[in-house]
């Protein structure tokens, strides 16, 4: 009895050894939405929800703001405007958002997109510029 109870608890010991990590929830965050330092990488974080005209117009937004970041780190001016016009016709409404930026600079900025990831709940798109 007392070699089966001892082989038992070996043999579990042995197999809760072996169990796989669960892997990451495709719910949780990366950490690099939060800290875009990291590794040794200097990078810069920029995120945009759904936009009218499709995913890539929302890509694009992303990387602007990643872009735009990564530029005030860096220390170039940048000037970056917004205009946003809604019409209501027959109860229906249409928004359009214009998105246009300017660059001052004597130093050129080369990045990369390291990763993107999109919040599967919020729709929200994330992208991580990473310098070269």
């Amino acid at each position: 009895m007392k070699l089966f109870v001892v082989s038992i608890a070996f043999l579990l010991l042995v197999f809760s050894g072996c169990s796989q990590p669960e892997p990451k929830s495709k719910y949780e965050r990366p950490s690099w939405v939060m800290k875009p330092n990291q590794d040794g990488k200097i990078g810069a974080v920029g995120s945009a929800y759904i936009h009218h005209r499709g995913v890539s117009h929302q890509r694009r937004l992303a990387i602007t703001r990643a872009l735009d970041e990564l530029s005030l780190q860096r220390g170039v001016d940048v000037s970056m405007s917004m205009a946003k016009e809604e019409q209501v016709t027959n109860d229906r409404v249409s928004t359009d958002l214009n998105v246009k930026s300017s660059y001052t600079a004597n130093t050129k900025i080369t990045a990369h997109i390291e990763e993107v990831w999109q919040d599967p709940m919020s729709q929200e798109y994330f992208v991580w510029l990473v310098l070269d």
